[in-house]
């Protein structure tokens, strides 16, 4: 009785153990996830906030594309005090200044309704450095009414959960009353640790492919299709797993270099030597095979033969 006790005690202790690192793994995901919602929700004022007459930009990232070296922009202005009218609208023509790749300014005129403005900004980085690739771009905005600059204020978000954005405002001379930033791009956590996975789960699956390559080698094994077409799926199988990282990174990456080279040419070393080293081991044993049957047994038909009664009659030298 006592003997089931402890048992039953050794086999409910480990299934606490699994269910407590299983919660506290859970806890950690879900925080990760919470902590990148809370950073996409997060908005960061710039510029003449403090000023009852000023022009209010929401200014929201959309996407940072890091293979044409671009972050799109998407930018409204909301006017309050003595430039807006009685409705909401500007109250007088106005002309939005930016740092976009194309240098056509963004014209606003008088109670007209507001709509968003897409504007794409350059911005400098080396996409070969994923999964940790960084980015920086100038992100300006000038306003003119009339002929004078209007008091500008901005609200960042980003809404690209690839990313994990930080802002830094620049120094603005203090008559142009405009918002210069250096917007600083990252890989999120999310993105980053999934693809450090697909980096570990490409070295993993090479070294398993190189351990059933030594266990068919050192063992003499010969040719085992089931581990050849493991090897084989493997092989063809790091390209979509590759690929299904986050962004597309350009083949050469660091991704490259540290996990998908390595791995696919173990795998290939694996296969090949396996199969070469698997061939001749089958050989050397269909040899010894054949060396060791005896002269004299030539097969069981032959036996057969053999051990037949030879018949008597004509030509048997019996009367």
């Amino acid at each position: 009785m006592g003997q089931n006790v402890k048992k039953k005690r050794g086999a409910v202790l480990p299934a606490m153990v699994a269910v407590i690192a299983l919660l506290a793994v859970l806890a950690v995901s879900l925080s990760m996830y919470e902590a990148g919602k809370a950073r996409t929700a997060a908005v960061h004022p710039f510029g003449d906030v403090d000023k009852s007459d000023r022009v209010d930009l929401d200014v929201w990232i959309g996407k940072i594309d890091p293979a044409a070296q671009a972050v799109s922009v998407e930018v409204t202005a909301r006017p309050h005090g003595v430039y807006a009218d009685r409705l909401g609208f500007f109250a007088s023509d106005a002309i939005l200044y930016t740092s976009g790749l194309k240098s056509e300014p963004i014209k606003i005129e008088a109670g007209e309704p507001i709509s968003a403005a897409e504007v794409k900004i350059a911005m400098s980085g080396t996409f070969t450095d994923y999964p940790f690739d960084k980015y920086e771009a100038m992100l300006a905005f000038d306003m003119i009414s009339g002929d004078k600059h209007v008091p500008v204020a901005a609200a960042v978000s980003s809404g690209d959960t690839f990313f994990s954005v930080s802002e830094t405002p620049e120094a603005v001379d203090s008559q142009i009353d405009g918002v210069d930033l250096t917007l600083h791009a990252t890989r999120s956590t999310p993105s980053l640790v999934f693809a450090l996975f697909i980096m570990v789960l490409m070295l993993g699956l090479a070294i398993a492919a190189a351990v059933a390559t030594y266990y068919l080698v050192d063992g003499r094994r010969g040719l085992i299709f089931p581990a050849c077409s493991m090897m084989g799926a493997l092989l063809f199988a790091l390209i979509p797993l590759r690929n299904a990282v986050p962004s597309a990174p350009p083949i050469g990456s660091i991704i490259d270099f540290a996990s998908f080279f390595i791995a696919e040419g173990i795998i290939s070393a694996a296969l090949v030597g396996s199969v070469l080293i698997g061939y001749r081991i089958e050989v050397v044993k269909e040899r010894e095979e054949a060396s060791a049957v005896p002269p004299s047994e030539s097969g069981p038909v032959d036996d057969l033969l053999d051990r037949q009664p030879v018949p008597v009659g004509i030509g048997s030298g019996q009367p």
